[in-house]
């Protein structure tokens, strides 16, 4: 049974009675709005005629598609209509290369593949050249097979963050891997060792020779399973 109380006989005159609306039209009770606002689960009941400025803030964190000229005074629509695409020169949108990282073996790029051809995707943060799926299970916990990477190139004179997770793109395929540095006697082949998060996966060699370019794991969208 939900625990929404009815709409009060003012319609929807008041932020109390809208908020209460906007409830029901988001199917959320008002236990879990107060969990989720962290506020105690009387708080609606208690309002009275506004609400505060920090209220209002985590309000619209909550419901980011909430007009906010709506809930404090009834005018408008309840929710904004989505805009029609992402803006592609805030630099938030960013190729999805058609491929996926796979965590645990190399796979090989897709051939012939043009970047404006890519699906776009919006990345959390800016400063990201693109976007790709991991596949497998190799570094788990951290990264759970269908997890969205968003990653910048390291430019081939900067610091290489050892020890980090880093997407590698080599002459065999794509892989993410934690890299870190291996020792080589003068006139060696150079390698960066690759490790696994998970145990099951022992570490291994990749030769520099090899390696077309590292990127540096920006943000990720972690992808758990519903089994």
């Amino acid at each position: 049974m939900s625990d929404l109380a009815p709409i009060q006989s003012d319609g929807l005159n008041t932020v109390k009675s809208r908020l209460i609306h906007l409830l029901k039209e988001k199917r959320m009770s008002q236990t879990e709005f107060a969990r989720r606002m962290g506020v105690s689960p009387t708080y609606i009941g208690a309002m009275r005629r506004s609400i505060s400025e920090l209220r209002l803030k985590k309000l619209l964190e909550l419901f980011p598609d909430l007009n906010r000229d709506w809930i404090l005074f009834g005018e408008g629509e309840m929710l904004m209509e989505p805009e029609e695409g992402p803006d592609l020169s805030d630099g938030y949108v960013v190729p999805l290369i058609p491929v996926k990282a796979f965590a645990g073996n190399l796979q090989m790029w897709a051939e012939g593949v043009e970047l404006r051809d890519c699906e776009k995707v919006v990345s959390p943060v800016k400063g990201v050249d693109f976007a790709i799926r991991i596949a497998g299970n190799s570094m788990e916990p951290e990264f759970q097979n269908g997890s969205m990477l968003f990653i910048k190139r390291i430019n081939e004179r900067a610091f290489i963050p050892w020890g980090n997770p880093m997407v590698i793109d080599t002459e065999n395929g794509v892989l993410v891997k934690a890299v870190y540095p291996c020792d080589s006697e003068p006139g060696e082949e150079e390698y960066i060792e690759a490790r696994s998060y998970n145990p099951n996966y022992p570490p291994f060699k990749i030769p520099v020779e090899s390696i077309y370019n590292l990127y540096r794991i920006i943000s990720a969208i972690k992808q758990y399973s519903t089994m």
